[in-house]
C-alpha cells in the first residue's frame, strides 16, 4: 500500500512540475505571397503613428478597410513585426490618401531599412 502511495505521489509531483516549465513564444507564421504584393498605409492618431498592411489588389481600398480594427498596427513595433512576416521578394507599396499621411523622415527611413533587411521591395507613392 505504501508503495502505491509513493508511486502516486511521484506521478502527481511529476505532472505538477511539467507544467512549471518556461513558456515558449510561438513562432509567428509567415504571411502568404501575394501576386499584387502588399499595400502599406499610415496615419497619425495623437502622438502615435498607426499603420495598415493589406494584401495588394487591383482596386482602391476604402478607408473603412484600411482602418479596420482587424488591420490596424499600432506603432512601429507592430509594423516591424508584421513586415518581418512578409516573404522576401514581395513588393510593398506605401500609399497615402484621404486622412492618411506619411510619417516624418526618420520613421520612413526605419521602414525602408526594415524592408531592405527583409528583402522586400518598397515603393513609396508620394
Amino acid at each position: 500500500m505504501r508503495t502505491i502511495q509513493t508511486l502516486s505521489f511521484i506521478i502527481l509531483l511529476s505532472l505538477i512540475m511539467s507544467g512549471c516549465g518556461t513558456a515558449v513564444e510561438p513562432t509567428p507564421t509567415q504571411l502568404a505571397e501575394s501576386m499584387k504584393g502588399y499595400e502599406l498605409y499610415s496615419w497619425q492618431d495623437g502622438n502615435l503613428w498607426e499603420f495598415s498592411l493589406l494584401v495588394g489588389t487591383n482596386r482602391e481600398k476604402s478607408l473603412d478597410e484600411i482602418k479596420s480594427p482587424d488591420s490596424v498596427l499600432l506603432g512601429m513595433d507592430a509594423l516591424t513585426s508584421t513586415l518581418r512576416r512578409v516573404p522576401p521578394g514581395q513588393y510593398v507599396t506605401w500609399l497615402s490618401g484621404e486622412t492618411l499621411s506619411f510619417p516624418p523622415g526618420n520613421i520612413i527611413k526605419q521602414v525602408e531599412d526594415i524592408c531592405k533587411d527583409q528583402g522586400l521591395i518598397l515603393n513609396i507613392a508620394k
